[in-house]
């Protein structure tokens, strides 16, 4: 933790012990608050003045260098998913990231860059800002000789009021792989609802997502770009009860939009190519 100290600022940012003992960074800006964990550079916490929090955390989650942590904003990258022999999601959200800079922004938001340890591959950052919206910027850059091809995604757990009174927006006439039914559909309704375990990768599509949430009295704006692929995922009764980091009833409380480059929407990289990928979190009154 000490290596992370010459980084305070004083009333800005502060490190401290979080859960499990890891190193957690608190960040303050003139809007919000937010914490992260050098621990898969994890998002765990923003929260605007005066409002509830825009992201779900377990309160099963385990907090351990050597496992994921259920909630927040998990990185997810090279791949998505599983992969035989490997570990889910990928190594990045197990990993230690460096805290490469922190800078104030003259509109007195936070802007803090981390980065994966490097390897043979690739080169990836990872820039949060903390402000009047929560930004989160993955780059990749491919240092290798030969093509690099990736998944990649920001795992976003939102804090809901009740599921059963959600409505999710913009993804209508969008295609999607249902991953229960293991088949492909089209998108035919105009706000998606839940009244059972949702897990759906939508294709194709960089649409503004927006989270409307009568029990919370807003509405949650995801807007992207660099991104082509938006996971939805509750998992409901039975899956939560098998969740070994997840209590059986926060499934009434959450729900993961996510964004990315998934399975056909995957990116390839030629030697020296640079992605990037932007999603914005902001909330406004629900009308």
């Amino acid at each position: 933790m000490h290596t992370l100290q010459h980084h305070a600022i004083p009333g800005r940012l502060k490190i401290i012990a979080g859960k499990g003992g890891l190193p957690v960074i608190q960040v303050e800006s003139d809007w919000s608050q937010a914490e992260i964990y050098p621990h898969g550079a994890h998002v765990t916490s923003f929260q605007m003045n005066g409002e509830a929090p825009l992201l779900f955390m377990s309160a099963a989650s385990e907090f351990h260098t050597d496992k994921p942590i259920r909630g927040g904003v998990p990185v997810i990258f090279p791949w998505f998913g599983a992969r035989e022999g490997l570990v889910f999601h990928g190594f990045a959200r197990l990993a230690a990231w460096d805290l490469v800079s922190v800078v104030v922004l003259p509109d007195g938001s936070m802007r803090l860059h981390f980065q994966l340890p490097s390897d043979d591959e690739c080169e990836v950052d990872y820039f949060v800002t903390v402000g009047a919206s929560l930004t989160l910027e993955l780059v990749v850059t491919n240092t290798s000789i030969a093509d690099f091809t990736f998944e990649n995604c920001l795992h976003t757990y939102f804090l809901v009021g009740a599921i059963d009174s959600l409505a999710i927006a913009g993804l209508h006439g969008t295609r999607y792989r249902d991953q229960l039914l293991a088949a492909e559909f089209t998108e035919s309704a105009e706000s998606i609802r839940f009244t059972g375990e949702v897990d759906r990768v939508y294709q194709d599509s960089g649409a503004t997502v927006e989270i409307h949430d009568p029990a919370l009295h807003r509405s949650i704006r995801v807007r992207k770009s660099g991104s082509q692929s938006t996971v939805i995922w509750n998992p409901w009764i039975t899956k939560s009860q098998r969740l070994p980091d997840f209590a059986d009833d926060e499934y009434r409380h959450m729900v993961c939009v996510e964004s990315g480059n998934i399975a056909p929407n995957s990116l390839t990289l030629a030697p020296g190519e640079i992605s990037q990928m932007t999603v914005e979190i902001a909330s406004v009154p629900l009308d």
